[in-house]
C-alpha cells in the first residue's frame, strides 16, 4: 500500500485527506483519484444551501512539499513522491471557487471511507480533528514532574539519562499538561516548537500520522511509547530539551507566586474595603514584577531555541530511513506474493523448482 496526504479547498475550508493506493500511482492515476474522492467528500460535507458544480472537483495543478528544499514544488512526475508526502491540489479559479491561503489541517480519512471517524475541522494545522468527544479517557497516571526531578537530578540543569520507557512517560506527561490522557496534533506541534525542533508542517504531520495508529486524531500513551521506538532520536531531543533551565524555573516560580498573591489581594479587596488603597498599590507593584519576569522568561527561552545542525540532520535522516523501511516492507510483501504464485504454478506443472527466499533482515 502507498499513502499520500492530499489537501484541497472546499467551501472556503482546507480539507486534507489520506489517499491510499495499491502502489505508487502515476500522476494521471493520482489526479483521477483526487477528483473522484474529493467530489464524494464535497457531497458528504456540503453545508445546507451550498452550490455544487455539476462536474465536481477538477484538478488544475498539483504541488508536493519537498522536505529537502523545505518548500512547495510542482508535482510533475511520480518519482517525486514518497509515502506520506503532503500534496496540494489546485483547482480552476471560478466564480464559485477561489483557493485561499490558510494553514493545512491534520490529515484524515475520507468521510465515507469507514476508517478513523474524523469530523471536519474548518482550519488550523495546529487544531486536528477530534473523534469521540467526551469519551472520558483519563490516561496513564505519572509521578509528578517536580517530585521526579527532585529525586533524580537535584541541583543539576541536565536531565538524567533514564530508560527510554521513562523518557516516553515523562515527555508524554509534560506535553499533556492539561491531563487529557492523550495528545492532539496541536500538542505535538507546540512541544516541537517550544523545544526548538523547527520541523516543516509536512514533517510534523508525518510524525503525528505515524504516532496516531488508530487514526482517531489522538495519540495515547501506548501510541506515544510506540512512536518513541520508531523515532528514538527525536524522543531523546524532546526529552532532553523539555526541562526548563534553573533560571527559567526560578522565574516561573516567582511568576506563579506573584500571580497567586494578586488573586489573594483581589479577594481581600472585595471583603475588606478599608485595605483597598494599600492592596491596589501592592498589586501595581506585583503586576510590574510579573511583566518583568515574563520578559526575562522570554529571553531565557530564546537561548534553547537553536537546534544543532547535526541533531537536525540526524532526525531528518531518521525520518527518511523509516520511509525507506516502509517501502522495503511493501517490496517484501510483493516478493512473497510472487514467490507463492511461482510455487503454485511450478507444483501444478510437476516442476520441482521452488522460489528461494532472499536475505531480508528488516
Amino acid at each position: 500500500m502507498f499513502t499520500l496526504l492530499v489537501c484541497a479547498d472546499m467551501f472556503g475550508l482546507k480539507v486534507n485527506l489520506e489517499l491510499t493506493f495499491p502502489a505508487l500511482p502515476t500522476i494521471a492515476e493520482l489526479t483521477r483519484n483526487i477528483e473522484e474522492v474529493f467530489t464524494a467528500e464535497m457531497h458528504a460535507i456540503k453545508p445546507p444551501g451550498a452550490p455544487i458544480p455539476a462536474e465536481g472537483i477538477r484538478v488544475n495543478r498539483l504541488q508536493v512539499y519537498d522536505d529537502v528544499l523545505l518548500n512547495w514544488v510542482d508535482l510533475l512526475s511520480s518519482t517525486q513522491m514518497h509515502e506520506y508526502d503532503q500534496v496540494y491540489a489546485f483547482q480552476p479559479q471560478t466564480l464559485w471557487h477561489v483557493d485561499t491561503r490558510q494553514d493545512l489541517p491534520a490529515p484524515r480519512p475520507p468521510t465515507n471511507s469507514g476508517g478513523g471517524g474524523y469530523s471536519q475541522v474548518p482550519a488550523g494545522y495546529g487544531s486536528p480533528p477530534r473523534a469521540g468527544a467526551g469519551s472520558g479517557s483519563t490516561g496513564p497516571q505519572f509521578l509528578p514532574q517536580h517530585a521526579y526531578y527532585a529525586a533524580a537530578a537535584v541541583g543539576t540543569s541536565e536531565r538524567p539519562n533514564v530508560h527510554p520507557d521513562d523518557k516516553a512517560r515523562i515527555t508524554f506527561e509534560e506535553i499533556d499538561f492539561a491531563r487529557k490522557g492523550y495528545l492532539e496534533y496541536g500538542d505535538m506541534e507546540r512541544a516541537f516548537r517550544e523545544r526548538g525542533l523547527d520541523f516543516s508542517a509536512n514533517t510534523t504531520g508525518e510524525l503525528f500520522y505515524k504516532a496516531d495508529l488508530n487514526r482517531d486524531g489522538r495519540v495515547t500513551f501506548d501510541e506515544w511509547q510506540n512512536w518513541g521506538l520508531i523515532y528514538p532520536n527525536t524522543l531523546e531531543c524532546v526529552y532532553f530539551r523539555g526541562r526548563m533551565s534553573p533560571e527559567e524555573e526560578a522565574l516561573q516560580r516567582q511568576m506563579q507566586q506573584h500571580h497567586e498573591q494578586i488573586r489573594m489581594n483581589e479577594d481581600r479587596e472585595a471583603q475588606i474595603r478599608r485595605e483597598i488603597e494599600t492592596l491596589e498599590v501592592a498589586n501595581r507593584g506585583l503586576e510590574s514584577d510579573v511583566a518583568r519576569f515574563q520578559l526575562a522568561a522570554a529571553e531565557a527561552a530564546k537561548k534553547k531555541q537553536t537546534l544543532d545542525m547535526d541533531e537536525k540532520e540526524l532526525i531528518e535522516e531518521e525520518v527518511k530511513l523509516e520511509r525507506q523501511h516502509d517501502q522495503l516492507r511493501m517490496s517484501r510483501s510483493r516478493f512473497q506474493e510472487v514467490s507463492e504464485k511461482f510455487n503454485r504454478n511450478a507444483a501444478a506443472k510437476g516442476s520441482p523448482r521452488r522460489a528461494r527466499d532472499t536475505a531480508f533482515d528488516y
